[in-house]
């Protein structure tokens, strides 16, 4: 490696751990994101909750999960609760 080459932006080791994934339901728009995991397995990530296009809330995920694609479903399980809790209040 030459000195130019340790220049450049270092290298994020954690980048691997990190992930997401957008997707929308019943009209929401929801942005998954895992921040990344511990040697432990514990994952943290977050889910930001859009209802036509205007931010709502943050859900947060810190757990133990074997691999990221539990976790990310798992995020999104907790994030379409969410927002169907939502739709039931406004219903009422």
């Amino acid at each position: 490696m030459t000195s130019a080459d340790r220049k450049m932006a270092p290298i994020d080791e954690e980048a691997i751990n990190k992930a997401s994934h957008d997707f929308e339901y019943q009209g929401w728009k929801v942005k998954l994101a895992l921040d990344g995991a511990s040697s432990e397995g514990i994952v943290s990530g977050h889910a930001d909750l859009y209802e036509q296009s205007v931010f709502v809330c943050r859900v947060m995920l810190s757990a133990r999960h074997r691999d990221g694609s539990s976790a990310m479903q798992a995020l999104a399980r907790k994030a379409r609760a969410l927002i169907d809790l939502r739709q039931l209040q406004t219903n009422d």
